[in-house]
């Protein structure tokens, strides 16, 4: 299994995974969003960029949760 690194602030986040594989692309999300613990995040993007992710946007790094949820984790901070 991938072990994510995360680096976050309440605007930007960055994460980054050594797997056997990579991403390249652009994921946006322009709702507002509500995770288990009553965090508020989004809207955001997320520029995928081969092992790299740069997201921008309120409080990207805890989009993970629905991530997890919805389809592929991309990492986000650990519960």
């Amino acid at each position: 299994m991938a072990r994510w690194g995360i680096r976050y602030g309440r605007l930007w986040a960055v994460q980054w995974v050594l797997a056997p594989w990579v991403s390249l692309g652009i994921h946006m999300d322009f709702s507002r969003h509500i995770d288990s613990r009553g965090r508020t995040f989004g809207p955001y993007v997320d520029f995928h960029v081969l092992v790299l992710i740069i997201s921008l946007g309120w409080q990207p790094a805890y989009s993970g949760e629905l991530e997890r949820a919805l389809s592929i984790s991309r990492g986000g901070v650990p519960d």
